[in-house]
């Protein structure tokens, strides 16, 4: 596989990486998981101009009253929501963010070397550093790419740092249908060549707090998914069961809404964040 002259060598090596230990993308099975890509470069939100033209939508950001879903009717283990937390989903653009940040200190060196290889150059999956970098808040965008009769057809959360202006990142939300049937939230993060992909299972506790998880053991779970485009146009998959995603959501005694979002590396927390959600 030749190293294109425009891809950072690091990049590409990632890339080869998620070939050598993936598949190749059958398109009549594998339809749940596709979605969007990046394309060499930086993302930020450059590909959202890509996608309007090429399949000719119109860019709405922070419409009134958008958000990152329609809701959580469809999922089957999501029942007696909190009115304020479905409200958070389905009226994002209407919330201010507070957010803390944590690396746990055995993965901090890591967190910083991603940093410094991929996350700050691209301009995508930038998590904060120090907590002092989110002190200031976030900018947090709603942008809806709608078709000619005014449907949704994209939701994209782009976020940056108040502080410094750099981009914590830029997701495409949706839902997909696992191979089980089971109805999951869908995360798509356009990268060079191709995408990273966290599906994650919803349910509710007999509090109406919400859980999101990304725990899963094989494909067809959900999990944390690498998609990659080589050089001649073949796609590729990547299942890493080893990274899990964990995002609590509930209202706290003042009444006001909370999430911990928690990851995990083979089982040990790497980073904690904690969010702060009003209006």
């Amino acid at each position: 596989m030749a190293l294109p002259k425009a891809q950072k060598p690091q990049d590409w090596l990632t890339q080869l990486w998620n070939i050598v230990f993936g598949s190749k993308v059958d398109f009549d099975k594998d339809r749940w998981l596709l979605g969007p890509m990046g394309e060499i470069g930086g993302i930020a939100d450059r590909f959202i101009d890509r996608l309007a033209e090429e399949e000719q939508l119109t860019i709405n950001r922070n419409l009134p009253d958008s958000g990152l879903c329609d809701g959580f009717e469809a999922f089957k283990d999501v029942q007696g929501l909190n009115q304020k937390i479905d409200d958070f989903y389905q009226r994002t653009c209407n919330f201010d963010l507070e957010v803390w940040t944590q690396w746990k200190p055995i993965f901090g060196s890591f967190g910083y070397l991603i940093y410094k290889l991929f996350s700050q150059r691209i301009e995508q999956l930038n998590l904060p550093q120090r907590s002092l970098d989110t002190a200031y808040g976030l900018n947090s965008e709603i942008i809806s790419l709608k078709n000619a009769q005014g449907n949704t057809v994209y939701r994209v959360w782009y976020r940056k740092l108040k502080k410094t202006g750099e981009v914590i990142y830029s997701g495409i939300y949706n839902h997909c249908d696992l191979p089980t049937g089971d109805r999951c939230l869908k995360i798509i993060f356009p990268l060079p060549q191709g995408s990273a992909t966290v599906i994650l299972s919803a349910r509710t506790d007999g509090k109406g707090n919400l859980e999101l998880s990304s725990k899963g053991k094989r494909f067809g779970d959900p999990g944390f998914y690498f998609l990659v485009e080589d050089r001649k146009g073949t796609l590729w998959r990547h299942y890493l069961p080893s990274f899990h995603e964990r995002i609590f959501v509930y209202e706290d005694e003042s009444g006001a809404i909370r999430a911990d979002h928690s990851m995990s590396l083979w089982r040990c927390k790497a980073y904690d964040l904690h969010y702060k959600m009003f209006k």
